[in-house]
């Protein structure tokens, strides 16, 4: 027979009072001598789940009279989400005759939910006239407790996770050490550069992970970590260091180590911050180049073609040459736009961008002034006609057919144009000339150009006539 430990009391054990046969009557006042006194509630139950008998602890636990217990099935009072699970364990714990324990919800006589730990066995019916023993412990205030550590711990596993993902996500390699010198975590970038999984490098020595040397001497560099804990602060690593990652590759880094103190402000470790300075500089160069050029078309923007503007003014003045200044807008362009949509119109721009660049010199500009706007910079030019021909081989460019996401388009441009020093001897002046010819010509209909300037004073010419 399958036992359940049970306190032992001067009265003895609760075993010994039971019966052993159906004709064997229950001692009950030796039994509660025994059990009222014990701290956790106890019941014993028919084998149609009937309380036929219970102690004080349980009446205390579940908050109803002996006499509202007794005869009744102590299922009764489970909680009903419960109920299910419970049963299942409970029948099969009754045909196998086994012990049970489960940590289960009740409902009290005033209607508050507590949880408590059951404790079950079932007795054999031959032996004893009941078919099980039940053993009840009070464990809300436990799982009140459970329920914060979990909540505690839930939060600082999801505080873990966020600091692991941003870690992650960051474009710097991120190791830390302890204060042994130990390698304690890597994030991502750390792994790539270094060539150690995060795993296997977890406990080993910092310079077998991260192994440094003077780019110019071969020699191992300074320890980082080290010196950050030895001196408390944070320390930079010497300008051309070199890491050599786990294959026996090389790659130039920066970095810098951070003391890691812990909640008395002791120095407990240390991290190291690195990056590849290849990267740094592609890095570095991608945002120049923003700085100075479109990003859609790749063409150079308003700043730099103004200081382009000025440099070839200034060439033009000193070669007794002339600059020339074409003002390109494009011609009911949002129709396109609105028609084909806003992922063509971008194609449609990249094409003239192209387009216009093939009609000039290399040594002259083209800038994506705004929206559907070019400007066009002809530096040391002979003659305004040199201009004027130049306006003729886009216009004619801009209008050839094209096909874009099966779409065939055909566009059309207006164009101003102004010459240094005919209609002005500085940018600004050059500027509002040219604009001003370009809504002229925009006025005359599409795919003209205007220039005000002989040979051609005042005439607006169309490539459509």
């Amino acid at each position: 027979m399958r036992t359940l430990r049970t306190r032992i009391t001067d009265h003895g054990s609760i075993w010994q009072l039971l019966p052993r046969n159906q004709d064997d009557k229950l001692d009950y006042e030796k039994l509660k001598q025994l059990c009222d006194d014990f701290p956790l509630g106890i019941i014993l139950c028919d084998e149609s789940d009937r309380c036929v008998y219970s102690n004080r602890a349980y009446v205390n636990i579940i908050g109803y009279a002996t006499d509202e217990i007794l005869d009744k099935d102590w299922h009764n009072w489970l909680y009903i989400e419960d109920v299910a699970s419970l049963n299942a364990k409970w029948e099969k714990a009754l045909l196998n005759r086994t012990s049970l324990q489960e940590d289960v919800r009740l409902i009290r006589c005033d209607g508050t939910m507590i949880w408590v730990r059951l404790h079950a066995v079932m007795l054999e019916t031959g032996q004893y006239p009941f078919a099980s023993l039940l053993m009840v412990e009070d464990i809300s205030a436990r799982k009140t407790t459970e329920g914060i550590v979990q909540q505690m711990e839930n939060a600082l596993f999801e505080e873990k996770e966020r600091a692991q993902v941003t870690l992650d996500s960051i474009g710097d390699a991120v190791l830390a050490t302890d204060l042994s010198g130990n390698i304690t975590y890597l994030n991502l970038e750390a792994e790539h550069l270094t060539g150690w999984d995060r795993l296997q490098a977890i406990g080993k020595p910092l310079l077998t992970v991260f192994n440094i040397i003077d780019g110019e001497s071969r020699e191992t560099a300074p320890n980082p970590a080290n010196k950050a804990m030895l001196e408390n602060r944070t320390v930079e690593l010497a300008i051309g260091c070199i890491l050599i990652a786990r294959d026996g590759s090389e790659v130039e880094i920066e970095d810098s180590a951070a003391p890691i103190h812990n909640r008395a402000q002791q120095v407990s470790g240390a991290v190291i911050v690195f990056h590849n300075v290849a990267k740094s500089n592609l890095v570095m160069e991608k945002t120049n180049r923003l700085a100075w050029y479109d990003y859609l078309t790749g063409l150079p923007n308003q700043a730099l073609f103004n200081e382009r503007l000025s440099q070839s003014l200034g060439i033009a003045d000193r070669h007794d040459k002339r600059v020339a200044l074409l003002f390109l807008d494009m011609d009911d362009f949002k129709k396109a736009n609105d028609t084909f949509g806003h992922l063509t119109g971008d194609l449609l721009l990249k094409s003239v961008a192209e387009r216009v660049t093939q009609c000039i010199r290399t040594t002259d500009t083209v800038c994506r002034r705004s929206g559907d706007e070019f400007l066009v910079l002809l530096s040391e030019i002979e003659h305004p006609e040199d201009a004027i021909l130049v306006a003729r081989q886009i216009l004619s460019a801009i209008a050839a057919p094209q096909k874009i996401n099966d779409n065939d388009i055909t566009l059309a441009a207006s164009i101003g144009i102004s010459v240094y020093p005919n209609d002005g001897v500085d940018a600004t002046t050059l500027m509002t000339c040219a604009d001003s010819a370009m809504y002229i010509a925009k006025q005359n209909g599409p795919n003209q150009f205007y220039y005000s300037g002989s040979p051609y004073p005042g005439k607006v010419e169309s490539l459509c006539r």
